[in-house]
């Protein structure tokens, strides 16, 4: 065996190139929701069928801060609720309409023509129907005693 046959040819040497992982866009965005799903829904609804992928990053963060709020709202119902009654763990959905017809930005936002399955109705007593003492209108006459 002679050099050449044990060494390859310089002249014919490849270069390797490191594979870079992919990162996801809700990664890269600094969110939970997905970007990319997102983004491959809005392709399919919008006609044109060319869509930046910024507003998916967009519509993603406004979907996710609002559910962390109708969450953070819904958490402090529940907490309210446990100290009322008993231990109360779960969310229930008495517990998300209580929270969302309470604050008012997110009343006026999902309105009322939305319903939630199981939800109840919201704790109102009409005035009219408020048990009110009222006074008597006659006052009692005092009867004097003849001696």
């Amino acid at each position: 065996m002679t050099e050449s046959e044990t060494t390859p040819p310089k002249s014919k040497s490849k270069k390797v190139t490191k594979r870079v992982t992919p990162v996801q866009k809700s990664i890269k965005a600094g969110l939970i929701f997905p970007v990319g799903r997102i983004h491959r829904m809005l392709k399919s609804k919008v006609p044109l069928k060319r869509v930046s992928i910024l507003s998916s990053v967009y519509l993603a963060a406004i979907l996710e801060y609002l559910t962390s709020e109708v969450l953070e709202l819904t958490i402090s119902q529940v907490s309210m609720q446990s100290k009322e009654y008993h231990n109360v763990r779960r969310i229930s959905p008495r517990h998300l309409l209580l929270a969302i017809k309470t604050d008012e930005e997110l009343d006026n936002l999902i309105k009322v023509s939305t319903t939630i399955a199981g939800g109840g109705v919201i704790p109102y007593i009409h005035e009219v129907l408020k048990k009110v003492e009222t006074k008597p209108t006659h006052p009692q006459k005092q009867t004097i005693k003849s001696i």
